[in-house]
């Protein structure tokens, strides 16, 4: 006799094909974030639940920046509130010229599908609505909740998206939260680094190009203070924490779902200059310069460390100001997880896959929860060509993680 579980499994694998029909239509309705209109892509999240019978709500504080809620409960009312989390918008495209296929047209090829949002995120969202629909025809076999947030305006840490649901509608944070954000099958994130944007400004005098005594020079000075700014990348976490412990057993695995050389630098703070403007013409000294700057902190460095050297550093030269952009500290949540080990045993039932807890480089939604004190955790496709020309998702890790999903949420919300 076939399980309930075992039924879902089969189920999943006789809607692959309108699974990829659906991830290449939501691809097909450009949402680049600026501006962050999603309204066309919603309106077909809309439509698919609409045709399935599921309730849900809209959410929109700030025109074509919609949010979706929607919710069921189990048979029985009492169990876990479990929340899926996936967003719309995504990375402008850039260059034209550096893409090899229409960055919105979603074309397959080999396998994989290109295209904007291919794997951050419209794959791991279309992954998550599916396993919700799936879930949601079982829903007497369930206990406890299952909701589903489909959000805007995650790809500017914006407030308008799961910001605005985590600190206004306080239903959308359950007891655990499962994203799917771009990871790879075979790591899977239950933590993530700390984010701290800032922005220099050097201000002198200024003077003719000839006239070099009169005044320093201000992109000289931004040139010695980038270079003192590089200090901060020596400040890591201790070495025998169990997070840096499970970090240092997981290398292979961290080299492997963002390239080689992730592991050496995920445990140490980084600094990136994003960009960088001064100087008027070549016959002028620059009066001002400015540059914004990209530091990310590890869990077991505290943030406030990082940011009062920064302010060290930046006072050591009085033509220098500092205004910090934004900043979330970093946030993990328990790898030993149920959440955690149900993803690892469904992983391997669907693939013979066996993901490794890690933490993520980057920042996404997840960490609200975890700011609320919700436990929250990441698994989805690898991230080839986030943010940048060609960005795609195989086709076997998209349905991968859209059954892995739908099982491992069946099992924890099973009775």
């Amino acid at each position: 006799m076939t399980s309930i579980k075992d039924q879902l499994l089969l189920d999943l694998s006789d809607r692959e094909s309108e699974m990829l029909d659906f991830l290449r239509r939501l691809m097909r309705a450009p949402t680049p974030n600026p501006p962050g209109n999603t309204t066309a892509a919603m309106d077909l999240v809309k439509q698919f639940l609409t045709e399935r019978g599921i309730p849900y709500e809209i959410v929109e504080p700030n025109e074509g920046m919609p949010n979706l809620i929607a919710e069921f409960n189990g048979g029985a009312a009492d169990g876990p509130r479990l929340v899926l989390n996936g967003h719309l918008d995504v990375f402008p495209v850039g260059d034209l010229s550096q893409w090899s296929h229409d960055p919105w047209a979603a074309v397959q090829v080999d396998d994989c599908i290109f295209g904007r949002g291919a794997c951050d995120m419209k794959s791991g969202t279309t992954a998550l609505l599916f396993a919700f629909a799936e879930l949601y025809a079982v829903r007497e076999h369930l206990q406890g909740s299952l909701v589903l947030t489909v959000v805007s305006d995650e790809e500017t840490f914006g407030p308008w998206g799961a910001r605005y649901l985590v600190e206004h509608r306080k239903e959308v944070l359950g007891d655990c939260l499962l994203s799917s954000e771009p990871t790879s099958p075979y790591a899977l994130r239950f933590g993530e680094k700390g984010r701290l944007w800032a922005r220099i400004r050097v201000r002198t005098p200024g003077a003719h190009g000839a006239y070099v005594h009169m005044s320093r020079n201000s992109i000289t000075i931004v040139s010695s203070l980038i270079a003192n700014l590089e200090s901060l990348q020596k400040i890591r976490g201790p070495a025998d924490t169990p997070l840096a412990l499970t970090l240092q057993k997981n290398a292979a695995t961290i080299d492997k779902a963002y390239g080689q050389g992730a592991s050496s630098i995920i445990a140490s703070t980084t600094l990136n200059v994003g960009a960088i403007k001064g100087g008027v013409k070549i016959n002028m000294v620059p009066s001002e310069c400015e540059f914004d700057i990209d530091i990310r902190t590890p869990p077991d460095v505290p943030h406030l460390t990082v940011l009062e050297r920064l302010k060290e550093i930046v006072a050591a030269f009085p033509e220098a100001e500092m205004q910090v952009l934004d900043q979330d500290p970093a946030s993990t949540s328990d790898p030993d997880h149920p959440m955690v080990q149900a993803l690892i045993k469904n992983s391997k039932h669907v693939s013979d896959i066996e993901p490794e807890p890690i933490i993520a480089l980057g920042g996404c939604d997840a960490r609200l929860w975890r700011y609320a004190g919700i436990p929250a955790f990441v698994y989805g496709p690898s991230p080839t060509g986030m943010g940048t020309a060609d960005e795609l998702v195989r086709v076997d890790e998209f349905l991968h993680v859209a059954k892995t999903h739908t099982l491992a949420a069946f099992d924890y919300l099973s009775k």
